[in-house]
């Protein structure tokens, strides 16, 4: 178990779920994870933010996503965020090394700042500069996050775009016989990418959770409406891990012995 207090610029320090029925992801997920949720209200007239946490922490979040969304046929979809320094000076460089703008840069009250974006493949993620909030406080405990992926097909423009925007190091590995793309920023390992995409899920990043039991979570979400996208899969050294979408079609990972 390790609490999180900081994050250094380039690290993955958040994630949350836009969804279109909050009510369904907080039981799916509570069960699935073995977290517990509670909701903020962000002020009058304005929809909750439903925090999940584990051993008392926070560690991600679920939000009714907006009638724009779903004019725009927003798919549901768990966004990280990334830790900055300045938001405005991040959303200024990705911009200009080919990433498409979703929302500008906001101020969230005195947690901080933050900006949605997608990177030159179409994947979408968030960038955090830390007010009062730098990240979850927790990982490495089951209903935590423990791991994001890249999942796209053009993995030569992602690396490039990674290192410029972020300073990532792209590395490649052999994991159980298969070869994987890992992410460096210094000496630490901050997250991967997969050789071959999942044509059906589009450019996106997978966030993976941590699970006291793959094949059990596997089987809850199964229960409760949800997918496997790919069934539960041993990686030497790691445990088991599987990909699953949600009854409303977000995608995620589960990481577990």
């Amino acid at each position: 178990m390790t609490v999180r207090r900081s994050y250094k610029p380039g690290e993955f320090c958040w994630t949350d779920l836009g969804t279109t029925d909050v009510a369904s992801a907080k039981k799916f997920y509570t069960a699935v994870f073995g977290c517990t949720v509670t909701d903020f209200s962000p002020g009058p007239g304005k929809d909750p933010y439903s925090v999940l946490r584990a051993k008392g922490k926070s560690v991600g979040a679920l939000y009714p996503m907006t009638a724009a969304d779903k004019k725009k046929k927003t798919k549901p979809a768990w966004i990280p965020y990334v830790s900055v320094k300045s938001v405005a000076r991040s959303f200024a460089k990705a911009k200009a090394l080919g990433a498409k703008v979703v929302d500008s840069p906001v101020k969230i009250d005195d947690a901080g700042r933050m900006a949605f974006l997608k990177d030159p493949t179409g994947a979408e993620f968030a960038i955090w500069q830390p007010g009062s909030t730098a990240g979850a406080e927790l990982e490495d405990v089951p209903g935590s996050v423990n791991w994001h992926d890249l999942n796209t097909k053009k993995t030569k423009t992602a690396g490039s775009f990674y290192a410029k925007f972020l300073g990532w190091k792209i590395v490649e590995q052999d994991f159980s016989g298969n070869k994987y793309f890992a992410f460096r920023l210094g000496k630490e390992m901050v997250c991967g990418m997969w050789p071959e995409s999942f044509s059906k899920l589009g450019p996106c990043w997978i966030t993976h959770w941590k699970v006291a039991d793959c094949a059990r979570a596997v089987a809850t979400a199964k229960r409760l409406g949800g997918r496997a996208l790919m069934g539960t899969t041993a990686v030497k050294g790691m445990g088991h891990f599987a990909i699953l979408a949600d009854p409303q079609g977000a995608a995620f990972g589960v990481i577990g012995k």
